[in-house]
């Protein structure tokens, strides 16, 4: 009968070694995870005097649903225009001498 003794106390030993381990283990994560906090705080920081230092940013622009359709068309078609020029800019610039346009 006291070898069941024996298996009950060697059974709470391992179940108390294993908490144990787990317990040190997730006290080790707390410790990662305050010192990662703290890092984040101090970057958070930082940026907020970056952006008090540097001002006020411009205001945001407004939605485009609740603006002018024949501007946006015209905003659209200017933008794209200039895109298309700076495109064939590279593209003229990237050709060899001999298939250039002559101006």
């Amino acid at each position: 009968m006291w070898w069941w003794v024996l298996i009950w106390t060697m059974l709470v030993v391992v179940a108390a070694a294993y908490l144990v381990a787990r317990l040190w283990g997730l006290w080790g994560q707390v410790k990662e995870l305050t010192a990662e906090t703290e890092r984040a705080g101090r970057t958070l920081s930082a940026l907020e005097a970056q952006v008090d230092r540097l001002g006020e940013s411009a205001p945001p622009q407004p939605i485009a649903v609740f603006q002018d359709p024949r501007d946006l068309r015209r905003h659209r078609a200017t933008t794209r225009a200039d895109l298309r020029a700076q495109r064939a800019a590279r593209r003229a610039g990237r050709l060899p001498l001999w298939a250039r346009d002559v101006d």
